[in-house]
């Protein structure tokens, strides 16, 4: 009894486990994993670490598209016989590990263009985010679809990935040649493109630094009722002055501000007297533009003032001036019984 015990026990473990590791797609789902990695490195995160954007860029832009596309069209080991019936996209000769290799880089690179036209037709914008979520949307989609080929082709006919086999195949494309001047030569251009690219995928995937600017705008609103560029010219004495103004943020995050409007009384070109007649403080999203209607009362019974609009984006000094704030406009008005608005 003990013998038969011992010559039928099997370790539960390892049984299955063979045929279960050659059925998952591991270079499909190490590719689904990467990209994974790298959105949330460069789109959520976003890492500022040059070295880390150019290695995760690289293979993100230059490879990943390529190879879920060869994956897609080149499913298995080896071609469809000449007797087999051929589908409508069938693979009709076999492409080796370096083939597979080269192909995917220049396939990704053809991509490339093509995707950044999808990105230019939605009006997306070239941002970090943007161009990340779009190559590794496709190459999730891409590498879909070649895991559901995969599936349909036989297990002893589909195409395993060996990184052993393919590392051969690379050392013997670059030093088999039997001359040390092609292996040095050889050498020298994988280099040279290696840098190239990884140079090309860090632009490709850093933050683009445009033009950081904040407009300060005073409008008014014509018949129609739509905003415009300008302000009253005329107000009796006691009465508001209703205007616009108008705040562009272009610098790139949210920014807070604070609008100080003051009476201003000038001579010879100096302010001698300025009396603030509003306060207020604002949030404005990066790329927003935030209007806000307003009216302010002069102090003075008549004659002609300025009415000055200071914006600032850090704290406001003790006497808010035309010189020391972030932008500035401003406005002549004239103050006196039964005057036509000009």
């Amino acid at each position: 009894m003990k013998d038969l015990l011992l010559r039928t026990f099997r370790p539960f473990a390892t049984v299955g486990l063979g045929p279960t590791l050659a059925r998952i797609p591991t270079d499909l789902v190490g590719v689904a994993g990467f990209v994974a990695v790298a959105t949330l490195l460069l789109a959520v995160v976003d890492v500022a670490s040059p070295v880390v954007r150019a290695i995760v860029g690289f293979p993100l832009l230059f490879l990943a598209p390529g190879y879920a596309m060869v994956s897609v069209l080149f499913p298995r080991e080896s071609p469809i016989e000449a007797t087999d019936s051929t589908p409508l996209i069938g693979q009709t000769r076999d492409v080796t590990d370096v083939e597979r290799a080269a192909l995917a880089f220049g396939l990704s690179v053809a991509l490339l263009p093509l995707l950044g036209l999808v990105i230019a037709a939605l009006s997306w914008g070239f941002t970090t985010s943007t161009v990340v979520a779009t190559v590794g949307g496709f190459v999730l989609v891409g590498v879909a679809i070649a895991a559901v080929r995969r599936a349909r082709i036989p297990l002893q006919d589909r195409y395993r990935f060996q990184l052993g086999r393919l590392l051969g195949a690379v050392r013997a494309a670059i030093f088999g040649s039997g001359s040390a001047a092609h292996t040095a030569v050889n050498v020298v251009l994988v280099v040279s493109l290696l840098l190239a690219l990884t140079s090309v995928g860090y632009a490709l995937v850093s933050p683009q630094q445009g033009e950081q600017y904040t407009s300060l705008q005073l409008l008014t609103e014509d018949e129609s009722g739509d905003l415009v560029a300008g302000t009253p010219s005329t107000v009796e004495p006691g009465d508001s002055i209703a205007f616009t103004t108008g705040i562009e943020n272009q610098e790139g995050h949210e920014q807070e501000y604070t609008v100080v409007v003051q009476e201003q009384w000038l001579e010879d070109g100096d302010v001698f007297e300025r009396t603030e007649l509003q306060r207020t403080e604002h949030s404005v999203s990066a790329g927003e533009t935030l209007t806000v209607d307003r009216d302010v009362t002069p102090t003075a019974e008549s004659g002609t003032v300025r009415i000055a609009v200071l914006l600032y984006d850090d704290a406001v000094p003790e006497t808010p001036t035309t010189d020391n704030a972030y932008r500035d406009g401003y406005f002549w008005i004239e103050i006196g019984e039964d005057l036509e608005d000009v």
